[in-house]
């Protein structure tokens, strides 16, 4: 096989493997909610938490969704996916101190459905190391570390440094650069 032949088909599976992890969901254009649902999974692979966050080298990462809403469904295709070589777990909860006092939430995605309570849900976790996630743009204004909100039919994200930081949660350069300002 020719040195140019090879280069192309090298090319060739570089750009279907770039195409097959642009979504996680079925063929066809993904929903908003899916492309939602895929933020967060991606923001799972940028985030460092801290060595106490996890019981052991082979503890799963695991998402908690309180509330519902059509993300929050989403979200439940990502169960049993690798991020940072650990299982990702999904759990549907009704109640976060249960979770609270098992240190088992690594990412609390809040539904719409809690909006009213979010900033409650904020304050019981406390300095928790768990990343917050809500489909709002108000939510990083009233303590929360990552809002997810459309601007200009796109999908984009606002990030709250200072929340991320005060829980002892490490956010990659590359993930603070694409973080937007919500309008």
């Amino acid at each position: 096989m020719g040195h140019r032949q090879a280069t192309v088909i090298k090319g060739l599976v570089l750009g279907l493997l770039s195409m097959l992890s642009l979504s996680l969901f079925a063929r066809g254009e993904p929903s908003e909610d899916q492309v939602k649902a895929a933020f967060v999974y991606n923001f799972a692979k940028f985030v460092e938490w801290p060595e106490n966050a996890f019981s052991s080298k082979e503890a799963p990462l695991v998402l908690c969704v309180i509330g519902k809403d059509n993300v929050g469904s989403a979200l439940q295709v990502l169960e049993k996916k690798e991020v940072q070589g650990r299982q990702l777990r999904l759990n549907i909860i009704t109640d976060l101190t249960q979770y609270l006092q098992n240190n088992s939430c690594h990412i609390l995605f809040i539904a719409n459905s809690e909006f009213a309570h979010q900033q409650q849900l904020l304050q019981d976790l406390g300095d928790a190391p768990t990343l917050t996630v809500a489909d709002n743009a108000d939510f990083i204004k009233q303590g929360g570390m990552i809002s997810l909100y459309v601007e200009s039919q796109r999908v984009q994200f606002a990030i709250n440094q200072s929340a991320t930081h005060n829980n002892g949660l490490k956010l990659s350069a590359r993930m603070l650069q694409l973080a937007r300002t919500p309008h």
